[in-house]
């Protein structure tokens, strides 16, 4: 029947469609498993027949590829140089209070957004402790200082 041929063509266009945008191996499976119903077809009217072709190769590969996939799928760390600036020093440009949401650093040629435990007016110099998405947590350079001769 022309309708079955049409059928699995279109689901075969569809599914390397899908595949071709999101570039993640998501629906080459389907693909192939189209294509296998649609050989199929040449040979039998039935599409019970077909659509467990259909079935079949899709699960078989899905489970044939599934280790290879999570292997592909693992992004790496990437790391970015905003680690670069733990440790070192910088200065208030804005006042900051964590509580008001408030508070703007100059550190390595950057300004970045930050937060203290403890308000920290503008002009003083600081320290980076950690990064946190694009904010600085950060406390007075002579605190630690302090700490470090005491």
């Amino acid at each position: 029947m022309m309708w079955q041929y049409l059928f699995w063509v279109i689901l075969f266009v569809a599914a390397l469609v899908v595949e071709g945008l999101t570039m993640q191996l998501v629906s080459l499976w389907f693909a192939v498993g189209s294509a296998a119903a649609l050989s199929v077809s040449f040979f039998t009217d039935s599409f019970i027949i077909q659509a467990t072709v259909f079935v079949l190769v899709s699960l078989a590969l899905f489970l044939a590829t599934r280790p290879l996939v999570r292997k592909l799928n693992r992004a790496p760390m990437v790391h970015t140089n905003a680690d670069s600036v733990i440790g070192m020093e910088g200065i208030v440009k804005e006042e900051i209070n964590s509580l008001a949401g408030t508070g703007r650093v100059y550190v390595n040629g950057l300004y970045w957004a930050a937060k203290s435990e403890q308000i920290i007016p503008a002009g003083e110099k600081i320290i980076v402790l950690s990064v946190q998405g694009v904010t600085l947590a950060v406390r007075p350079a002579e605190q630690a200082q302090n700490e470090t001769s005491g």
